[in-house]
């Protein structure tokens, strides 16, 4: 009987439910969302329907910070985490990203203002020695990681300014001829500028090779926790629930065919 008594408790021991932690994760942007409101930007909302996504298995508090600083306390703290980041090898080498993207989007274009004679589609080699464009790039911003070298190399020809809420300020000098180009997406760009008045002037070049898309991800304190934090927004990433509220809204962000190209290549990296 005693047997029959302590093999039920048990079994019932293992059949009861195990309640683990909740994660606790700092998560650094240069904004938060509003108390009550909506997110800012898609990239924010595709996190929150992650988190949402998972729980109580994970709590996402968010604190404002600069891009530098955003990095910096990655560094410093076991628990942050990043989103909409691209990869590079320098990031990968302090930080542990997700497998899967959270957003994707099109290349950056080389938007020019009053600058007719310009292919369609040029390199940046061209468009620097000989087109001579000084070219406006956000500090700390990657536009990838062969865009990132090639600015490195060649900063003399870069207008570089610190700041990723100074970006509007790119734009403003672009239209005032105080650069010759910015480094943008081609949405971000007309949606920030539909209402200014030279915006008929303003042309889109493509930068040579192009890529069908660059992807946004999660990156994480290297630590346990910061694993822990990717391992959860993996798994919410690719279930059919976050991953179809992220392919239906990228099909409405961007421009007929260009969407098409994006939201294929996005379901794309989740088939390897």
């Amino acid at each position: 009987m005693k047997t029959f008594i302590f093999t039920s408790i048990l079994l019932l021991c293992i059949c009861l439910p195990v309640h683990s932690e909740t994660l606790d994760i700092q998560v650094m942007a240069d904004f938060v969302p509003q108390d009550g409101g909506n997110p800012e930007n898609e990239a924010t909302t595709f996190l929150l329907a992650a988190a949402a996504e998972l729980g109580d298995e994970i709590s996402l508090h968010f604190i404002p910070a600069s891009r530098l600083r955003e990095w910096q306390q990655l560094s410093k703290m076991n628990n942050v985490c990043l989103y909409n980041k691209l990869k590079t090898p320098e990031r990968e080498a302090h930080a542990v990203f997700s497998q899967y993207p959270l957003m994707a989007f099109p290349s950056n274009k080389l938007v020019v203002f009053n600058k007719p004679t310009i292919p369609d589609a040029i390199t940046l080699l061209q468009a620097i020695y000989y087109y001579d464009l000084t070219i406006g790039v956000i500090k700390g911003r990657s536009y990838s990681e062969e865009i990132d070298k090639f600015v490195r190399l060649n900063d003399e020809h870069f207008f570089i300014l610190d700041g990723a809420t100074n970006a509007p300020r790119l734009g403003q000098m672009l239209f005032q001829n105080k650069i010759d180009a910015v480094l943008e997406y081609q949405t971000v760009f007309s949606n920030r500028y539909k209402r200014a008045p030279g915006l008929s002037s303003i042309r889109y070049i493509s930068l040579k090779p192009e890529k069908a898309a660059l992807f946004g991800y999660i990156a994480c304190s290297p630590t346990e926790v910061g694993k822990q934090a990717i391992a959860l927004f993996d798994k919410a990433l690719k279930t059919e629930k976050v991953r179809t509220l992220i392919s239906e809204r990228l099909m409405e962000l961007f421009h007929e065919g260009e969407n098409t190209q994006i939201v294929n290549a996005f379901n794309a990296a989740f088939e390897h």
